[in-house]
């Protein structure tokens, strides 16, 4: 970790599909300042994200970050060698042994519907543009009045649905919920598709087409609008009704086809509900939240339209630009709750968070880094290092242990997680080549697109090997400025044959998770071709 970031104040939040993460890090900026009797921090709050069945990978990121340094002690004085950090949701008491064995670090339990309302209540008060609409493809902040917030309905998408009734700070009341929710939409994915994770369910279900499977209210009438009760043609009048009369079989559908109707039915639903809840109490404003939405544009349009639809225009379905922490805020907010004497020496940072916190000074990095950080008796070739790889391809790398992991199983494993981001916080120089072999395997599968057999997809890799590798300050080097400039013709010619090592040893794996045992496209692999890791176009 560099050592001019500053952590504080871990504070998390574990569901029972997903862990969330909150902490302050006052990076390389840091700076104080006295303002209004209390001592402001500036920098920045950071946001991470776990799959709760993969808590070993959250684990060892607090553990590499050094975030469980960043606890307090607790006030009863119990345990003072022990450090406390806010833990709010049901893992927080499921996993309260686990984190004190692995990091020595104990749990001060937040309730959970106090935390996901406080984490509301923080960024519609204390963050610009944080709150906005979407229908029929347009986005529009909402300017949030916070004399006239309240109240208002919140509906929490998680494993499950809340939907809570805020009447103010700590006034609010569970009135309604539904257990048809993002674990709902997971559980039956991946029955139905064989897809892992959240994450690439949501990604095929974008390249999909529900009319294909659910039964149109035009199928029924003839292609025509039941106009009487006021429902178009293109109304879904079944989720997955025309399976019933197609003749079909599960494997005769589209993966993408079956996601994108599974995405609109729990959407759809949601958001009757919702405002069937919000009709009960008389409320206007309707806030959704919870990692179920990320932001995808089809979620919130459908979400809207259900809302829009059966309100008749009255109420308004809006959104959280940071929706999945909602929890974790709201945990890491209630430090500054706190009145014993360890706490209030930090209670600077909190304050800051608040004073300070904007649009811009909010970030996500839930971007998985490299573990070789130990340069020690490493060749470096234009600044990056050449690791040893488990490989038998003529090269200037090292030879690794078979049984170790190296570079090349590290940008295969973190691929479809990193490609989606848009930047990427160098920890370390070996950042800089998996950064490089992220990019490389996204151009891979640009090439094996079409490629609908084994033989096929290895020629189109073959083909690959033998275009010219460029090295940085040459033409066509994909990342100007990431590298140093090679100081000498030994110099680029060393890093241009260990980048062809290492992209041939990549090109070798890659098929074998790409294609199956029997030869045939893996599509949970090559659907990410369509991808464009940080921004960067692949032709």
């Amino acid at each position: 970790m560099d050592s001019t970031q500053k952590i504080s104040h871990l504070a998390l939040d574990i569901g029972g599909t997903l862990i969330k993460l909150v902490y302050f890090s006052a990076n390389g900026d840091y700076s104080e300042e006295s303002r209004n009797g209390c001592s402001v921090v500036h920098g920045k709050l950071c946001f991470a994200k776990f799959e709760t069945r993969k808590i070993d990978d959250c684990l060892e990121f607090i553990r590499f970050n050094i975030l469980h340094h960043s606890g307090v002690q607790h006030p009863n004085g119990a345990a003072h060698d022990k450090l406390y950090v806010k833990a709010t949701g049901g893992g927080a008491f499921k996993f309260a042994d686990l984190f004190k064995e692995k990091l020595g670090i104990l749990f001060d339990k937040e309730d959970e519907m106090h935390s996901l309302v406080g984490g509301v209540n923080f960024l519609l008060k204390t963050v610009p543009r944080e709150a906005f609409t979407y229908l029929d493809g347009q986005k529009e902040f909402v300017e949030i009045d916070h004399n006239d917030l309240y109240p208002y309905l919140l509906v929490n998408i998680g494993s499950g649905v809340s939907m809570i009734k805020v009447d103010g700070d700590g006034k609010y009341e569970r009135i309604s919920g539904t257990s048809l929710g993002g674990g709902t939409f997971l559980g039956l994915g991946k029955l139905l598709t064989k897809c892992k994770s959240f994450d690439e369910l949501l990604e095929l279900s974008h390249h999909g087409n529900n009319r294909v499977i659910d039964m149109l209210v035009g199928d029924i009438y003839g292609g025509t609008d039941y106009s009487k009760i006021g429902l178009s043609s293109t109304a879904i009048a079944s989720s997955f009704g025309k399976a019933i009369s197609d003749g079909k079989e599960l494997e005769d559908y589209q993966p993408e086809d079956v996601a994108r109707s599974l995405l609109r039915m729990i959407s759809n639903n949601i958001g009757q509900i919702a405002y069937l809840n919000a009709l009960r109490f008389g409320l206007k404003r309707i806030f959704f939240g919870g990692f179920f939405i990320r932001g995808l544009e089809y979620t919130m349009d459908t979400i809207s339209v259900a809302v829009h639809f059966w309100s008749r225009g009255e109420a308004k379905a809006m959104f959280l630009r940071h929706e999945g922490f909602l929890g974790a805020l709201g945990a890491f907010t209630s430090y500054n709750n706190q009145s014993h004497n360890d706490i209030k020496s930090h209670q600077h940072t909190v304050q800051r968070a608040i004073l300070n916190c904007s649009g811009d000074n909010l970030r996500h990095i839930p971007v998985y880094h490299s573990s070789f950080v130990d340069e020690e008796g490493i060749t470096k070739a234009c600044g990056c290092p050449l690791l040893p790889l488990k490989s038998h391809i003529k090269g200037p790398a090292p030879i690794s242990e078979q049984d170790k992991t190296d570079i090349v199983d590290e940008a295969i494993t973190f691929f479809r997680a990193n490609v989606f981001f848009t930047n990427f916080d160098i920890k370390s120089p070996a950042d800089k080549l998996l950064i490089y072999l992220t990019f490389y395997i996204n151009v891979a599968l640009k090439r094996l697109e079409g490629c609908r057999t084994l033989a096929v997809g290895t020629k189109a890799i073959i083909n690959l090997g033998l275009e010219d590798i460029p090295v940085p300050g040459e033409t066509g080097f994909p990342f100007p400025g990431l590298f140093s400039l090679p100081q000498s013709q030994d110099e680029a010619d060393l890093f241009r044959n260990y980048l062809k090592q290492v992209r041939e040893e990549t090109s070798g794996r890659l098929l074998s998770v790409a294609y199956r045992a029997n030869g045939t496209p893996n599509k949970w692999w090559l659907a990410f071709a369509k991808r464009k890791f940080i921004n960067v176009v692949v032709l």
